[in-house]
């Protein structure tokens, strides 16, 4: 391309450059600002603030939101636990690339308001000369600005902001799941360790039983059948015990590789508190709609949805364009084109139909997370009242079990009760125990899943997104 030719290239990326300034009033249906380049990193980056999901504070939507404090009926090791689980665990790391993903296809479907530069480089052999003459090669040059395209380059900005949304919404699931894991295996270890606890007692227990009774068998004042009997329910014990054992070590388990990180400190078992562990039901249901992070996820792609049907839209519509050309027919050229064009007949008008039918079911799928969201929380707070009585009602009784077992071994040994009697007292005793060690730990444990679910309790586990 010669001197004269390159300066009316020039002046066709400048004429394009002039068009392109005064488009973006009437390229879309919604103004979107243009893509703005990325500043240089620092050389240090900023400290990556806390994961929090919720609702925010009324008023302070420019604020950063900030962990609320730790409540009383979450023990420390549990809220450490949490924090460790979330800044460790690979699909969070997963997530966040997502995001970074959808934050590029922002980028990319802005970067469609500007111009498009195309050219053409042809190859000629043979045949007439008359426009090429002696040149076997010759170009074609084209820039296009659109003015407006029906829609399809707006939808395209607000699906992929929308798809950055859900992007987000998935991080913020994945955190809320995992701490949820993290929940259920700290209480699965406090639990196993808790029946350990009493199994181990009533074993020690059993055995003083079994040499008791075996001195008196070996005097003759008692039948050997009582001592199979003691032996018998002692084995039993043993079995117990070593189940409980095995589902410690399983959840132990599960809860190292939740944290990453096997010498992580349980510290003891939580101790129950009858005000902290039972939370206010009041508008509890409400609150976990407000956060949960599934029903914004579900809002996010009913979004997505929306914006689709408008790209189907504007394939049907033509596209008003400012474009300049050039090539050795027609020389320089300015002007205004309005290009329409179908691709396989009527698959644009389907591809509209599916698009809506698509938004349907998105709206719905919103419905149905909300109703298995108010499913999940109310179980817990069903769970979660009647560990209130049964609490009572088993720490009662097992007190009362332990008095009627002393009873019943001086009523043995004057000869008012069998050993049969005694056996089933001490065996009751421990059950009542168990039951009442199980009810405190599923009130400990609904009651962490009901505060985290209500965004009562945001762990503060950090991670840049």
């Amino acid at each position: 391309m010669g001197a004269g030719g390159t300066r009316r290239l020039a002046a066709a990326c400048c004429l394009a450059a002039i068009v392109w300034a005064g488009a973006p009033a009437m390229a879309q249906d919604v103004p979107v600002a243009p893509a703005q380049p990325s500043d240089p990193k620092p050389a240090m980056a900023p400290p990556a603030p806390p994961i929090l999901y919720g609702p925010v504070v009324p008023g302070e939507e420019g604020v950063a939101a900030t962990p609320l404090a730790r409540p009383p009926a979450i023990s420390p090791e549990l809220a450490a636990a949490a924090d460790v689980a979330v800044d460790t665990y690979p699909s969070i790391a997963a997530a966040k690339a997502q995001i970074r993903a959808a934050r590029s296809d922002i980028r990319g479907a802005k970067w469609l308001q500007f111009p498009s530069v195309s050219v053409e480089v042809l190859g000629f052999t043979g045949g007439r000369r008359a426009i090429t003459g002696d040149r076997d090669i010759t170009s074609n040059l084209v820039v296009d600005q659109p003015i407006w395209a029906g829609g399809r380059i707006s939808g395209g900005i607000r699906k992929a902001e929308a798809e950055k949304l859900v992007a987000d919404a998935r991080l913020l699931e994945t955190v809320q799941d995992i701490e949820l894991r993290v929940i259920d295996a700290y209480f699965a270890i406090a639990g196993a360790a808790r029946e350990a606890a009493i199994l181990s007692d009533s074993l020690d227990e059993h055995n003083r039983l079994v040499e008791s009774i075996a001195r008196r068998v070996q005097q003759e004042v008692s039948p050997s059948a009582d001592l199979d009997l003691a032996r018998s329910r002692t084995a039993q014990l043993e079995q117990e015990l070593a189940t409980a054992e095995a589902r410690r070590q399983a959840a132990l388990t599960q809860f190292r590789a939740l944290v990453s990180d096997p010498g992580f400190n349980l510290g003891n078992v939580p101790a129950y508190d009858p005000i902290a562990h039972h939370p206010d039901p009041a508008q509890a249901a409400e609150q976990a709609l407000t956060c949960s992070p599934t029903r914004q996820r579900r809002l996010a792609e009913a979004q997505v949805a929306k914006a689709d049907i408008d790209v189907a839209r504007g394939q049907l519509m033509p596209q008003l364009s400012a474009e300049y050309s050039r090539n050795e027919i027609t020389g320089d050229r300015v002007g205004l084109v309005l290009r329409a064009q179908t691709s396989g007949g009527f698959s644009g008008v389907s591809a509209l139909d599916s698009a809506r039918l698509r938004r349907d079911s998105a709206d719905l799928e919103v419905g149905a997370a909300e109703r298995a969201l108010r499913d999940a929380i109310g179980v817990d707070l069903v769970e979660n009242a009647s560990t209130r009585g049964r609490i009572a009602s088993a720490g009662t009784a097992a007190r009362n079990a332990r008095i009627v077992t002393e009873s019943y071994k001086r009523q043995f040994n004057a000869g008012r009760r069998t050993w049969l009697d005694v056996m089933n007292a001490v065996r009751e005793a421990s059950s009542l125990e168990l039951a009442e060690a199980a009810a405190e730990v599923s009130a400990m444990q609904t009651a962490a899943r009901i505060l985290l679910r209500t965004c009562r309790w945001q762990p503060d586990g950090s991670g840049g997104q």
